[in-house]
């Protein structure tokens, strides 16, 4: 076996070195700390938001404003319309999905079974009385969302909603 001859590092090559054990150490921050651009899974979480919204036809972006009369006579800009994906693409990077729903002794935990309840929470708070989203429909049955688990959801949404 021939022996190999140690090789010096040169001075750039020694600060290169440094320079990435330096960012692999800055690249863990804590769960609350990470932006959007930081966490892969919420980018993993926000396609499976289009997938979701796309199937239960959700409006788009931010609502648009138009100049509504009012009872005075005067003109005022009101939104009008939309901003479901967007209010619910807000919750999904705000809320800690473990804390939302936990799974436990044969219960199925799945990001994407979390997003659809929110996309339906998101739905039932612009029409409460929204009765054509089934839980027999396919994509939901699938999912695996049921009744207790979309009102389990829905009830720590609305407990993280009002602190």
């Amino acid at each position: 076996m021939i022996k190999r001859k140690h090789i010096f590092l040169d001075d750039n090559s020694k600060i290169a070195r440094i320079e990435q054990k330096i960012k692999k150490y800055e690249r863990y921050k804590p769960y609350n700390e990470k932006t959007t651009k930081d966490d892969f899974r919420v980018k993993e979480k926000l396609a499976m938001l289009s997938v979701v919204a796309s199937n239960f036809m959700m409006t788009g972006h931010s609502p648009t404003l138009v100049l509504t009369k009012l009872e005075e006579g005067e003109e005022v800009m009101k939104p009008v319309g939309g901003g479901q994906k967007d209010r619910a693409r807000e919750i999904i990077c705000k809320a800690d999905f473990r804390k939302l729903y936990r799974g436990g002794k044969g219960r199925k935990t799945d990001p994407l079974l979390i997003i659809t309840a929110i996309c339906m929470y998101v739905m039932r708070q612009d029409n409460p009385r929204r009765g054509d989203i089934r839980y027999s429909n396919d994509f939901i049955r699938n999912v695996g969302v049921t009744k207790e688990i979309y009102q389990h959801i829905s009830q720590k949404l609305e407990a993280n909603k009002n602190s």
